[in-house]
């Protein structure tokens, strides 16, 4: 069985992006108030315990909402487009699995947003009391939908590549210093993302949409 690159122009991204959208609401925010049992703590590790409380740093954490969107509409390579779509829906829904028969918390009752943390302090609240409950710590989706977009233009752009991976370091630790993740939500993050890339950019064949849809086409077959 191949996967069919749907994406070849810009609406078709467009629907992609839709879609994607709101399955992530969809699934994320279920998972992250409805739970099968009872969420819980983890130890800290050492990092965890060295890093500091920084609520300025939430600015960075808002940045992954559009970092997959921009990484999305830069890739020029439809076929990697669509890769690109497939892996992303896989780690939603790995991740979607986890958050159900594994729920993980987070204690940010040790780390209260006071009156000198200022606007960051307001937007950091703002996330912990209407976007996102402690709960949907394991592994960190907001650090995987990051690194697949930054190792999605590894075979197409290493210029971008580059400062994606940048970009999306500072995002996961950012989920550190805002206290929302454990260092080990980050690791199994990136190793779910690695896998996860490696699987549907090298080993899942693909074929051409023309070719499944019949046209008259049939010579652009299979990729």
């Amino acid at each position: 069985m191949k996967l069919l690159c749907f994406i070849k122009n810009l609406k078709t991204k467009i629907f992609a992006i839709v879609v994607g959208t709101v399955a992530t609401l969809l699934f994320y925010q279920t998972t992250n108030r409805v739970h099968l049992y009872e969420p819980q703590l983890l130890s800290f590790l050492w990092i965890d315990r060295v890093t500091p409380f920084l609520p300025s740093t939430v600015w960075i954490y808002f940045s992954e909402y559009v970092i997959f969107l921009f990484a999305f509409l830069q890739l020029k390579d439809n076929r990697r487009a669509s890769q690109y779509f497939y892996s992303y829906m896989a780690i939603l829904i790995f991740s979607s699995v986890f958050f159900v028969i594994y729920p993980v918390t987070f204690p940010r009752d040790n780390y209260p947003v006071l009156s000198e943390h200022g606007f960051s302090g307001v937007a950091l609240n703002f996330l912990r009391q209407h976007l996102d409950t402690p709960a949907n710590c394991f592994p960190s989706l907001h650090v995987s939908t990051c690194y697949i977009s930054a190792f999605c233009f590894w075979g197409e752009c290493k210029k971008k590549f580059s400062l994606y991976f940048l970009w999306s370091t500072l995002v996961a630790i950012s989920t550190m210093t805002t206290k929302q993740h454990y260092f080990v939500d980050i690791a199994a993050a990136i190793f779910i993302t690695f896998v996860l890339y490696w699987i549907f950019f090298y080993k899942v064949s693909y074929r051409n949409f023309y070719a499944s849809n019949g046209s008259g086409n049939s010579g652009a077959a299979i990729l």
